[in-house]
């Protein structure tokens, strides 16, 4: 709903700062835009934050359009707040209203100086005065995560950038020249939208900057802190099909052929991204689990009084999300080497299950009972070896093995009891053929 959103949001700006045609370019263009099609699949915030940014930029275009409505002006208020709380880089976005301004300040052809309207500043005082409720827990996130996830950026990071959101390819496999040459197209083209804009206050320049300055800007303070993320900028990467439109329709009447031709190429470049979107699929980490197999699995096997021992945390809420058995989940967060605890400290994801920490969080398997004798334990299998070091007492009744994923149910027996033979069940990549009379 927010990507389709988007693209209606994306021609409306197109109609209120140039013509129909410009609409229907941009939003054909929009539609099919890799990156966005990609994020308006998944259920997390960038197809959120490009949908409240869209929104908020056509506020401001009306606030421009008529300075005394302040109407347009309570609405930009609104949906800039509910961007900033939707994801934080939405700050970047809105500094560059203010970057787009000073641009217009240094025109002659625009009397109105909006830089120091009483309004728009009142307008952004409480846009960072609704914010404040947030700063303490903003301030508590910091000091729990470094960024040290981030890898460092460089200028080859910037351009690969740009082929993720066309195409959706890194594009560090073409030939130096192929991958340098689409900066410099995208480059020439919003230099095109620019220079035949004739609108007094030069929209095209907003749609270039909202677009390009927090990439550029991001990009620079990530030579000091990595926080440069491609799939962050999903929100100014809905600026480029609108570019696109707009030089488009400038040459549309003269060279109608060859923007034509230009339209086949973009649709044909983005159909390619679109394949490549369904091909690599929405995986965000280098690892292959199918939580519904194993899931299907364990909630057809399971008994009511059996535990559930999830060993990999990144595996802990997928499960959550399939579970039907009425077993409340266990993770297991073994001592570090130095013998402090290493279970979660309630931030980050875990917050959402502190309240129940001392009953879901397990550092001791010797000391872990159940109620029927079993416990199933779930977690990442590599190469065939073993993570986790069960106690002796423990006899491996069934392996099922999906992918990475592993299943094992086990049953608990005396300390001097020895391993008995198990049932080893595995489903190959992608394929999922449940056999549960190889589970007991």
């Amino acid at each position: 709903m927010a990507g389709s959103l988007s693209v209606l949001l994306g021609m409306w700006l197109l109609s209120l700062i140039c013509t129909r045609r410009a609409a229907v370019l941009g939003g054909v263009i929009l539609a099919l835009l890799p990156i966005a099609v990609r994020y308006s699949q998944e259920v997390r915030m960038y197809a959120l934050l490009g949908l409240l940014m869209l929104g908020a930029t056509i506020a401001f275009v009306y606030w421009l359009k008529n300075p005394r409505v302040n109407f347009a002006l309570a609405m930009y208020v609104v949906l800039a707040m509910a961007g900033l709380y939707t994801h934080y880089f939405a700050a970047v976005g809105l500094v560059s209203y203010w970057a787009y301004l000073l641009v217009l300040m240094c025109r002659r052809e625009v009397s109105y100086k909006y830089l120091f309207a009483k309004d728009w500043w009142l307008a952004n005082i409480l846009i960072a005065l609704f914010f404040t409720p947030w700063v303490p827990n903003l301030l508590h996130q910091l000091e729990f995560s470094g960024f040290n996830w981030i890898e460092r950026s460089d200028f080859d990071a910037v351009v690969s950038a740009m082929w993720m959101f066309v195409s959706y390819t890194d594009g560090l496999d073409f030939h130096v020249l192929l991958f340098y040459s689409l900066p410099v197209a995208l480059f020439v083209i919003a230099l095109v939208a620019m220079m035949h804009d004739s609108t007094p206050r030069k929209y095209s320049y907003l749609i270039v900057t909202y677009t390009w300055f927090p990439l550029v800007l991001i990009a620079l303070v990530s030579f000091f802190r990595p926080l440069f993320v491609v799939r962050y900028f999903m929100f100014a990467a809905l600026g480029l099909p609108m570019i696109m439109a707009l030089a488009l329709d400038t040459y549309w009447v003269r060279w109608r052929l060859y923007c034509c031709i230009s339209m086949v190429l973009i649709i044909s470049m983005e159909s390619a991204g679109i394949y490549n979107v369904h091909r690599v699929g929405h995986v965000v980490h280098q690892e292959i689990n199918s939580m519904d197999a194993v899931s299907a699995q364990l909630n057809a096997q399971v008994a009511t009084k059996d535990e559930v021992l999830i060993t990999y945390g990144f595996l802990y809420f997928p499960f959550v999300y399939y579970n039907t058995t009425g077993v409340t989940p266990k993770f297991y967060a073994p001592p570090n080497a130095d013998g402090t605890l290493s279970r979660p400290n309630g931030t980050l994801i875990w917050t959402l299950v502190q309240n129940k920490a001392s009953e879901i969080f397990i550092d001791n398997l010797d000391g872990l009972k159940s109620r029927s004798g079993r416990i199933w334990m779930l977690g990442n299998y590599i190469g065939g070896a073993q993570e986790i070091v069960v106690p002796q007492s423990w006899r491996l009744i069934s392996t099922f093995i999906v992918e990475d994923t592993q299943l094992q149910l086990f049953e608990l027996g005396s300390s001097d009891a020895q391993p008995n033979s198990s049932t080893v069940q595995t489903i190959e990549s992608g394929m999922y053929v449940p056999d549960s009379a190889n589970l007991p």
